[in-house]
């Protein structure tokens, strides 16, 4: 089968114009027999490029413009190649690019997704090991990449590649959107910021008594529980916050969710639970940080759900969320697999 290869790009996760274009130019170069890294645009616009669907050549690229347009484009390219290619779709930008990327394949038999880190974030990238954001931002050894089988967190009608929270976590998510996307050049710039701005955010939800203590019904399997829950967090990867690991043991081809709830406890013990949370020390608070693994988890509340799917934030009165083993395919670059730092897993 002919394949093909889309290249969608977030410019907002690049400091300056150059840099995308640079990233256009490794593109063009690999294709059109350009010599490496020669600069084919000024650093001062990025270049007009053809309509993904006017684009008959083996690739195209496209520069994203608002979040999910990746949905729209994705499906608009399959539609010019009517099936008949292999079409690999690359995610450059961080964790909602890859989101938007996922949910424009899913359910295509004849797409790939490859991840090309320039994020802040990058959870899910990680799974395949730390350190690896230079090589992964290769044009050409995405291109060469072979694939390895991943599973998918499949929550309402969207698909999530990393993680699923719900709680103070995806409260505090939304509480610091604007803050990003006012400074997100700042963010950028000095990395530590996006730490910090989490941080900052958990810190004033934990005193929300309503957010920090929710009362939910959850269904885990055939387990019926009632609480009241600080969160819920669902991995299906072990990334978290860019360097950080909550589950270190979650790996994303094994069929599973790892859940982890925090129970409702007093704001003092809340805020000394969350570093250890953030750096996967759960173990360390049996009583208070419960792991589960599982295929499914079904949660209700009287109160609004406050949900953030691999970041992304939204509100529902009850969800259902389980894992859909080995949905999409991944460019694994170098030939890795994917890595898993924990424990080895017991059914």
């Amino acid at each position: 089968m002919e394949k093909k290869h889309l290249f969608i790009i977030n410019p907002l996760s690049f400091l300056r114009v150059k840099d995308i274009n640079r990233v256009i130019a490794e593109i063009i170069s690999y294709f059109e027999g350009a010599p490496q890294g020669a600069s084919f645009y000024s650093s001062d616009a990025i270049p007009d490029l053809p309509d993904v669907g006017a684009f008959k050549g083996p690739y195209a690229i496209h520069i994203s413009r608002f979040p999910r347009d990746a949905i729209i484009i994705i499906r608009k390219y399959m539609a010019v190649t009517a099936g008949k290619a292999l079409v690999r779709v690359y995610s450059i930008g961080g964790d909602g690019m890859a989101f938007g990327c996922l949910n424009g394949i899913v359910g295509l038999p004849n797409a790939e997704l490859a991840l090309v880190p320039y994020g802040s974030g990058n959870d899910f990238a990680r799974s395949f090991g730390e350190g690896l954001v230079k090589e992964m931002r290769k044009i050409e050894a995405q291109i060469n990449a072979p694939t390895v089988p991943a599973d998918i967190i499949h929550c309402g009608t969207n698909y999530a590649l990393n993680s699923c929270s719900i709680g103070i976590e995806a409260v505090a998510i939304r509480k610091i959107h604007k803050t990003q996307k006012r400074f997100w050049k700042l963010r950028r710039k000095y990395s530590f910021l996006n730490g910090l701005l989490y941080t900052l955010s958990g810190i004033a939800v934990a005193f929300d008594q309503e957010a920090s203590g929710q009362h939910y019904r959850i269904t885990v399997d055939d387990e019926k529980i009632e609480d009241n829950l600080a969160l819920i967090y669902l991995a299906n990867g072990r990334g978290y916050g860019a360097d950080k690991v909550v589950i270190p043991e979650a790996v994303p081809d094994d069929g599973r969710l790892d859940m982890l709830t925090i129970t409702k406890t007093s704001t003092l013990k809340t805020l000394r639970l969350l570093p250890d949370y953030m750096k996967g020390n759960y173990k360390k608070h049996p009583s208070e940080m419960i792991y589960r693994r599982v295929k499914g988890v079904s949660v209700t509340s009287d109160t609004p759900l406050c949900i953030a799917l691999d970041g992304e934030v939204f509100f529902d009165t009850s969800l259902t969320i389980d894992i859909v083993p080995q949905a999409v395919r991944i460019a694994a670059v170098g030939g890795r697999t994917f890595q898993n730092s924990g424990a080895a897993h017991g059914e």
